[in-house]
């Protein structure tokens, strides 16, 4: 009697241990899996190692939202400092190529495999590289045509910010 007791919970186990999920097999939203789906995908870590995953996305949009931040505020920066003298100017036009460069390397390594932010990327660093090389003056003229270059950097880091779903 307990041999046939023995074998029936042997055979059920491995009835049971042949629906087992594997993690990447489980979906949290999918409310169509039955009972035992749930289950395994529960008991076999499915579920927890998604949650991992996407607090590591979130950690790491986290971390580029700030560098947006910084981005935002060094131009700001810049655009303040145009109206100032040269050297301030100097000094802001740095931090903004460090906090964008800083930026882009983190979106290349990130989004690398978007032909979209590919291209967003280029324009950015082609921008970066355009105003790394001019050298600045202190005339009226020149202060107009930096503060036009600014928005038009700001504009391109919004366009940027916004096709990674970034707010």
């Amino acid at each position: 009697m307990t041999t046939a007791k023995h074998a029936a919970a042997l055979a059920l186990a491995l009835a049971l241990g042949g629906c087992a999920s594997q993690p990447g097999d489980c979906d949290a939203t999918n409310r169509d899996a039955s009972l035992l789906t749930k289950m395994n995908c529960d008991y076999s870590g499915g579920y927890s190692e998604q949650i991992k995953q996407k607090e590591q996305a979130l950690t790491a949009s986290r971390q580029e939202n700030a560098m947006f931040r910084q981005v935002y505020d060094n131009i700001a920066a810049q655009q303040t400092s145009t109206r100032q003298d040269l050297a301030s100017q100097q000094q802001a036009q740095a931090a903004l190529n460090q906090s964008l460069g800083q930026l882009l390397k983190s979106l290349k390594a990130r989004h690398g495999n978007e032909s979209q932010v590919q291209q967003q990327i280029a324009a950015l660093e082609q921008q970066l590289k355009t105003a790394q090389a001019k050298t600045t003056s202190n005339t009226p003229a020149a202060l107009a045509a930096k503060q036009q270059e600014l928005k038009a950097l700001q504009k391109k880091v919004n366009q940027l910010q916004f096709s990674l779903g970034y707010e």
